[in-house]
Parts: C-alpha cells; sequence; structure tokens
C-alpha cells in the first residue's frame, strides 16, 4: 500500500492495518495506527492515537510526534524520530518494548545530549518497569514499591518528599494518641533542671491533662507531637550531616524526646522510611541511579 504524500487529517484508522503501508510525507491527525514495518519517514503525526501500537521495524526518519499518544506503544523502530519530533509526545514513560531494548536506550541517550532532561527520566522509568516486568515476583514487587511507587524511577524525583511529609502527619497524629493512652507507652520529655545552683535529670511523661483543665489543652500536646515526629524523622543522619541535632539546637533549653511502647516502635519505622525517602530524594534529584 503506497500512501505517499497522502493527507489523512480526519481519516479514521481505527484498528487499521497498515503492515508494510509507505506512508512517506503523509499527514495524520488524532487517528489510531497499528502496523509492523511501516515506513513513516517525514510523516506528520501530531496528536495521532497510536496506544499500544506495535512500531516494531517502523521507519521513523524525520517523524513527527508531537502530542502523540504512545502509551503502551512497542517501541522497536528500525530508526528513531529526531528527539524535538517526539520529546512533546504523550505518555513515554508507558511505552515498552518486546525483545530488544536498544532503540528505547538510545531514545533516552538523544534525550539526554539534547537537553531534554523530562524526557529521558521518562524513557528511564519506561525501561525500569519492562525491566522490572520480567524479574521474579518477590523482585518484581520490591522494586514497585521501592522504586515506583515512591519516585517512579526518578521520573518524579520530589514524591519522595512528600511522602515523608504525610508519614510526618500521619504519626503525629498517631503520637498524640499514644498520649491519650493510658500506660507507660508514649513520649517523655528527658531535660535538665536546675534548683538551688544545681541541676539534676528528670523525665516526664507528656500526658493530656484532666478536663479541668484549659480547653486549649490539645494545642501544646499537638506541638510536642509535631515536633517529637519531625525530629523522629530526622534522627538517622549522612555522616556529619544531622538534621535531628540541628532541630533540638533550635529550642531556648536543652532537652530531648525519647518514645516509649509501641510509640518507640512507630518512630524507629518513621525514622527507617524517612532516610529512605530523603536519600532516594538527593539520588533521583541531583543524579541518575537508574541508568
Amino acid at each position: 500500500m503506497v500512501l505517499t504524500g497522502a493527507k489523512l487529517n480526519g481519516a479514521d484508522l481505527d484498528s487499521a492495518d497498515l503492515m508494510d503501508a509507505v506512508l512517506t510525507g503523509a499527514q495524520l491527525s488524532r487517528e489510531g495506527l497499528q502496523g509492523v514495518g511501516t515506513n513513516l519517514t517525514d510523516a506528520v503525526l501530531r496528536g495521532a492515537d497510536l496506544r499500544a501500537a506495535d512500531l516494531h521495524a517502523t521507519q521513523l526518519n524525520g517523524t513527527d510526534l508531537l502530542d502523540a499518544h504512545l502509551e503502551g506503544v512497542v517501541f522497536e523502530p528500525k530508526n528513531l524520530p529526531p528527539p524535538e519530533g517526539i520529546a512533546l509526545a504523550q505518555g513515554l514513560e508507558l511505552m515498552t518494548y518486546g525483545e530488544e531494548p536498544g532503540p528505547l536506550t538510545q531514545l533516552r541517550r538523544q534525550f539526554q545530549d539534547a537537553g531534554y532532561r523530562k524526557q529521558e527520566r521518562e524513557i528511564t522509568c519506561a525501561l525500569n518497569r519492562k525491566e522490572a516486568s520480567r524479574d521474579s515476583f518477590i523482585e518484581r514487587w520490591f522494586k514497585r514499591i521501592a522504586f515506583d511507587w515512591t519516585c517512579r524511577y526518578g521520573l518524579s524525583p520530589g514524591r519522595p518528599l512528600l511522602i515523608v511529609l504525610g508519614l510526618w502527619a500521619l504519626c503525629s497524629a498517631s503520637y498524640v494518641l499514644f498520649m491519650h493512652l493510658p500506660g507507660a507507652a508514649g513520649i517523655y520529655l528527658v531535660g535538665t533542671r536546675w534548683f538551688r545552683g544545681k541541676t539534676n535529670m528528670h523525665c516526664i511523661q507528656i500526658r493530656a491533662p484532666t478536663i479541668r483543665t484549659t480547653k486549649w489543652w490539645k494545642v501544646p500536646l499537638l506541638r510536642a507531637a509535631l515536633f517529637f515526629s519531625l525530629m523522629a524523622a530526622f534522627d538517622i543522619g549522612f555522616r556529619e550531616i544531622n538534621f535531628g541535632r540541628w532541630l533540638r539546637m533550635l529550642t531556648k533549653r536543652e532537652y530531648k524526646l525519647k518514645a516509649m511502647g509501641w510509640a518507640r516502635t512507630v518512630s524507629g519505622f518513621q525514622s527507617l522510611l524517612s532516610v529512605y525517602l530523603i536519600a532516594l530524594w538527593a539520588l533521583t534529584y541531583f543524579g541518575r541511579p537508574f541508568g
């Protein structure tokens, strides 16, 4: 089938079989396109719907894919389109490949050389998702939880900080709950007290006051819970970098907030998750840990 120079704007090509069709110079707009080995040299596919299309052995020299939908596309063309021709396409991170990752890897390198940082991250995400889908069940889910849900393999470098913020709020609410429950589990204030020129250590459990106290009793409890949750999030430092110690230096007097019982378990999980997420944010924001 030879459609050289054809103008197919508005044509209905949904599920059309264009195997070995020659579309050199053809113009399409917002249509479905399926075909293997298709020649799309210099074709204008702006806004074309190519979702789930198989582009194996397709010729894409000079192809314009501006605003084209590439979700689920099997991207194994014989040659690549120019980076400026595909940079503004939609769904780059949802593309995949069959057996050969070379074309996607080359496309990522082109984006990197041309300075398309966001598009480079999108292709990195697509490559890692495909690679993870071939791993064992346990490894596949580990990568999905640890790398995909957290930062989408570097595509969303700011998401780990948002998760840390959400953990801070959620754990703060749990610490307020511990302050109202009976028992030894909860948050304790450990500090130095001056009395008649002498100092002595004291440890006080932070508890909800009785009903007879002022109606604003929840404010200091919430403040203590928020501050303790913030220190728990930054409790584990990186060598000389210790944000938790810096936060304690901002207080007017020397004291520490310690957790006991289940509150200590919650703060431990919060510290481990927070240090991992902060490290992941730093690596993905300033580097290329996934390729």
